[in-house]
């Protein structure tokens, strides 16, 4: 049998022909159409892995949401946040007061197209979603997510028991709270009733992959992301470049519409992309990079579509008090102020000899610290106003955030601090300006950071603090990936860390500070009894004024103790160009590139 030739390739061979003998100059009718590129680029060095078991950064966590899917997702319009079904028919049917979920998966979901699959559609099924949930509790993967499901799902937290001690994870032994009923049902049963348990399955660390592809790669897993989502990995450079294109085997889904109270700009959007196929996208490249200014000028010349934040160094001359620079302004560049709910900190090490523990005078060293340390310094010139100032744990915007919640304890006050170390014997005893211990030997801290330029001025303000409080401080600068493995080893003093909602309730960010998570999220290792059984009796009483009371008693233990200097709040300002369509920050989906469009005409009129 004949082979069909294809008809561009016909086009494009005449074509040559006629160039070749009369230098003829036409189009081909059947020419490809253009390919629609996002191009983006996130602030950090990328490397992180891209893997849900081993996910450890927001950023990771963002370019993973957009190929491997987890059950649930939020509306990209509702707001406030609003859970819909994914990969599932129809949200979860709850029983048991909150303790037994019944999912059950969409048919024909299908993951990206890989040699492993030998050719075949794989589908997404059940089962996929009980391995990949298993995968959390294998404990040679270590992720600061691993607290949304430790010691939830029955009989999972045995089997990591068992591992821990054999060096071996079974994936075959039965967990009694994950169960296959059928290729498209899983049921899976809590230890005890959990109603934040759906926003868990939300969560981008419990997206589904395929036992096969992991077992193929191995420890390469993590740069091998492999998923039902919109997009599949082409190729990665690690700490250069990340390119996505369009998954061809993505299910039919088409651009939401508008909610009813939904305001005019989500009204035109919903208007002008109703009834489009998503992905709109064929590609998105991401670039990594550190600097302020080439993320910025890039932005600025039309290399970039959007930022999600204008870098600190540019606020002032981007977005001066909140209001668009007139020269973007006047090439329609849109900007979106919104609050992001995260909180920045600096964790003290609770298990170090020397800043840790409960003892009276390590508790007065760490207040006096945070006392020394200057809050609205650090708003203004190391986030150049854009943050907000704390007053707990919860950042606004979030359920158990209390506006009119007030301490005193990061308050900007040297003279109280210098005063709480001599209550405490943390005195000068050889006249060299420094302070020693209560025990006459040296004292020496050592304040971790990532050696990005946006950091420095975190650097400058810890110097200066400790300075003015005559302690000994040493900045050392490590990459963030080599710093979480420290933080989680215990293995720093001070460390700068940020918190970054995973889902919208005070939960989430009081877990930073639970005890069972310690080394995961609890990143200051603090284990307090009375925090812990505070917080588990929080999780059984839904958004009330009474769990409201309980999350201030926690907010007060933290400040008692002191195993973190709460810093700041995020506010951030996006930046897109106009020919970028659909964009709107959205607090969980912070690059919702599926639902995003090119105006191709638009971006090559204005010479991009």
């Amino acid at each position: 049998m004949g082979r069909l030739v294809c008809p561009v390739k016909i086009c494009q061979l005449a074509l040559l022909i006629l160039s070749m003998l009369f230098g003829i100059e036409t189009q081909c009718a059947f020419a490809a159409p253009p390919i629609k590129t996002l191009r983006m680029a996130q602030q950090n060095l990328g490397g992180d892995p891209l893997d849900p078991a081993q996910v450890n950064g927001i950023y990771a966590a963002n370019i993973i949401e957009n190929i491997i899917e987890p059950m649930l997702r939020y509306d990209y319009f509702a707001r406030p946040l609003k859970l819909i079904p994914n990969t599932l028919e129809s949200m979860p049917e709850v029983s048991e007061g909150g303790r037994v979920y019944i999912c059950r998966l969409k048919h024909g979901v299908l993951f990206s197209p890989h040699s492993v699959f030998k050719g075949q559609p794989r589908e997404l099924t059940a089962a996929d979603y009980a391995y990949s949930i298993r995968r959390l509790f294998d404990p040679r993967y270590l992720s600061s997510q691993f607290f949304v499901v430790d010691g939830k799902i029955a009989g999972a937290n045995a089997l990591r028991t068992a591992a821990v001690k054999t060096g071996r994870f079974d994936y075959d032994t039965p967990i009694a709270g994950l169960k296959v009923l059928d290729r498209y049902t899983l049921r899976i049963t809590l230890s005890q009733p959990d109603l934040n348990f759906g926003h868990v399955l939300a969560q981008q660390n419990l997206g589904a992959v395929a036992r096969e592809v992991v077992e193929h790669y191995g420890n390469d897993i993590r740069t091998h992301p492999v998923g039902t989502g919109p997009f599949q990995l082409t190729s990665l450079r690690e700490g250069s470049k990340l390119v996505l294109d369009a998954n061809p085997n993505y299910r039919t889904e088409f651009f939401p519409a508008a909610p009813a109270d939904a305001d005019d700009e989500v009204k035109k959007i919903a208007a002008r992309l109703k009834g489009r196929k998503l992905p709109m996208l064929d590609r998105v490249e991401l670039a990594f990079t550190v600097e302020d200014q080439p993320l910025w000028l890039s932005f600025v010349n039309g290399q970039l579509d959007y930022l999600v934040n204008v870098p600190v160094a540019f606020r002032a001359s981007g977005v001066p008090n909140r209001k668009l620079a007139p020269s973007l302004a006047r090439r329609g560049v849109q900007v979106h102020h919104y609050v992001y709910p995260a909180i920045w900190f600096t964790n003290f090490n609770m298990r170090d000899p020397v800043i840790g523990g409960f003892a009276p005078e390590r508790v007065a060293l760490r207040r006096a610290i945070a006392l020394a340390f200057d809050n609205h310094a650090a708003i203004e010139i190391a986030m150049n106003g854009g943050a907000l100032p704390v007053n707990g744990v919860v950042p606004p915007g979030i359920p158990g955030y209390d506006a009119n919640f007030r301490s005193d304890v990061f308050e900007h006050d040297i003279a109280k601090a210098r005063a709480l170390l001599d209550t405490y014997g943390y005195i000068d005893r050889d006249g060299d300006g420094w302070r020693e211990m209560p025990d006459g030997r040296p004292l020496t801290l050592e304040f971790l950071n990532a050696p990005e330029p946006r950091f420095r001025p975190w650097d400058e303000l810890w110097s200066k603090a400790s300075a003015a409080l005559g302690v000994r401080i040493e900045i050392r600068k490590v990459h963030q990936a080599e710093q979480v493995k420290l933080v989680q080893a215990a293995k720093f003093q001070l460390s700068l860390n940020a918190w970054n909602m995973d889902y919208p309730d005070a939960e989430d960010f009081f877990v930073i500070l639970y005890g069972p998570s310690a080394g995961f999220a609890n990143f200051s290792h603090f284990v307090l009894p009375e925090f812990d059984r505070l917080y588990e009796q929080s999780q059984k009483i839904i958004d009330s004024p009474e769990r409201d009371a309980i999350y201030r008693q926690l907010d007060k233990l933290s400040f008692a103790y002191m195993p973190m200097v709460q810093h700041l709040y995020l506010s951030r300002s996006a930046v897109n160009h106009p020919w970028l369509i659909g964009y709107l920050p959205h607090t969980v989906h912070l690059e919702p590139w599926k639902y995003l469009d090119i105006d191709l005409e638009l971006r090559a009129a204005s010479g991009n």
